[in-house]
C-alpha cells in the first residue's frame, strides 16, 4: 500500500503548480510516512507526540490521541482545495486515524473521548515513573475538546453528533458546578466546560469554546443555552482584548495570542457570525502585528494562515524550503500546553501560569508539517476553487 501511494506521488507531484511542486508533496509524503503502521506504544494509524517538562531538554513520548485528531481535522477541511490524488492520500490518512480514535473513546461507552487511552485502565502522563504513580487518583477525565475535535474529524452522521452535542450539555458552569478559576465577572456565563468528569472543577478555555462551536456548526446542530452562553463569553474575552494581553489565563491550554486568532479565523469559517465579522478587520490589524513581531517560523506560518482563512490581501512572505526550516521541529513554539494545577482556584490558577515548573509542553512534528500544508495549499490553492 505505501509502495502505491509512493507511485501516486511520483505522478501527481510532476503536474502540480511549479509554485507549491516542491512543498506540498513533501509535506504530503512527510506525513504518510510519520503515520504509524504498526501497533506498540503509539498505536496504529497515529503520529507520535512528545511532551516537554518545564524548561527540561529531553521529550518523552506521549500517545495522546490530540495531535492526530487534529491532524485528521484539518486535512478534512482542506479537500475543497486538492487534486483528486491528493485526496486519496487524505483519506488513506484520515481513515487510518479513524481506527485509531476507538482507544480513547469513554470506556463505559458514552460518546466522549479522553486525552489519554483508555483501552487499558487509566493513564495519567504515560512515560513518567513518578506522575505515573497518581493515575488512579488523577487521571484525567474525557474533555470536551478532544472530542469535539475527533468528531468534527469523523464525517458523522447528523444524528450521531446531535447525540454527542446533547451529552455535552450535562457539562456546563453553573449546572454541574460552579466556575472558581476565572475572573467574576465570567462566572456568570453558563458556557462549557472543558471537561466531562463530575469531580473536576469546572474550567473556561477560549481557544476549548471554538473548538466545541466549530462542531456544532459543522454538524449545524441547532445551538442550545449553553452554546449561546459559551458565544457570548468568547465576545466578552475578544471585547476585553484577554486573547492579546492575558492569553494564558483565558486559555490555559492554547496560551498564545496567535494561536487564539487562529482558533477565531477556524470557528468564522464554520459559520456566518456577524458579530464576528464586525471583527474581521481588527483581527486582521492584530495578526499583522504579532507576524511583524514573531521570530518564530511556526507562528508566523499559523499568523498567516489566519490572514488566508480571512482573505487578507496582503502580500506574504513566501516560506523558505523546507529543509530550510529547520525551527519548524523545535520546542520553542508548541501548539499546545499545560499547566499543572490551571484548573483548580482563581489564586492557584494565577500563579501556577507564571511558574516554569508546572507547564508541560506537547509537540508533534507531523502536526507542525500539517499546519505548513495548510499554508500552503491555502496560499496557492485559495482562488482554484469556491470551498472553504
Amino acid at each position: 500500500m505505501q509502495l502505491k501511494l509512493l507511485f501516486i506521488y511520483l505522478l501527481f507531484s510532476m503536474k502540480i503548480q511549479a509554485n507549491d511542486s516542491l512543498l506540498i508533496p513533501k509535506l504530503f509524503q512527510s506525513l504518510l510516512n510519520k503515520q504509524q503502521l504498526e501497533d506498540n506504544f503509539f498505536k496504529r494509524g497515529s503520529f507520535t507526540s512528545f511532551r516537554q517538562y518545564a524548561k527540561k531538554e529531553y521529550l518523552e513520548a506521549d500517545n495522546n490521541v490530540f495531535y492526530t485528531a487534529l491532524i485528521s481535522y484539518t486535512l478534512n477541511h482542506l479537500k475543497p482545495y486538492l487534486t483528486v490524488d491528493e485526496k486519496i492520500v487524505v483519506d488513506t490518512i484520515t481513515n487510518r486515524a479513524k481506527k485509531v480514535f476507538e482507544n480513547y473513546r469513554n470506556a463505559k461507552g458514552r460518546l466522549s473521548y479522553n486525552f489519554w487511552p483508555t483501552t487499558n485502565g487509566k493513564v495519567f502522563f504515560p512515560n513518567n515513573s513518578l506522575l505515573s504513580l497518581f493515575k488512579n487518583s488523577l487521571a484525567l477525565p474525557d474533555d470536551l475538546d478532544d472530542t469535539g475535535i475527533i468528531l468534527s474529524s469523523m464525517n458523522l452522521s447528523d444524528s450521531i453528533a446531535s447525540i454527542a452535542h446533547q451529552i455535552m450539555q450535562q457539562f456546563v458552569n453553573n449546572k454541574s458546578g460552579t466556575i472558581k478559576n476565572t475572573y467574576q465577572k465570567y462566572s456568570k456565563y453558563k458556557a462549557y466546560s472543558t471537561w466531562y468528569g463530575e469531580k473536576m472543577p469546572i474550567d473556561f478555555d477560549f481557544g476549548v469554546h471554538c473548538n466545541i462551536l466549530s462542531f456544532v456548526n459543522q454538524y449545524n446542530l441547532q445551538w442550545s443555552s449553553a452554546d449561546s452562553a459559551t458565544y457570548q463569553l468568547i465576545l466578552k474575552m475578544i471585547d476585553d482584548k484577554l486573547y492579546l494581553t492575558n492569553p494564558e489565563f483565558i486559555s490555559p491550554y492554547y496560551d498564545k495570542s496567535s494561536i487564539l486568532l487562529y482558533h477565531i479565523a477556524r470557528l468564522m469559517q464554520t459559520k456566518n457570525l456577524p458579530e464576528l465579522e464586525l471583527k474581521r478587520k481588527q483581527f486582521i490589524a492584530e495578526a499583522r502585528e504579532l507576524y511583524a513581531k514573531s521570530n518564530s517560523t511556526l507562528e508566523k506560518i499559523i499568523l498567516q494562515t489566519c490572514l488566508l482563512k480571512w482573505n487578507d490581501d496582503v502580500e506574504l512572505t513566501k516560506q523558505p524550503e523546507i529543509h530550510q526550516l529547520d525551527d519548524l521541529y523545535t520546542t520553542e513554539f508548541v501548539y499546545y500546553t499545560g499547566h499543572l494545577f490551571a484548573h483548580l482556584n482563581y489564586s492557584v490558577k494565577t500563579i501556577a501560569n507564571q511558574l516554569a515548573i508546572t507547564q508541560f509542553k506537547w509537540f508533534s512534528s507531523a502536526f507542525n508539517d500539517c499546519l505548513l500544508l495548510e499554508n500552503l495549499v491555502l496560499k496557492y490553492r485559495r482562488n482554484l476553487t469556491n470551498g472553504h
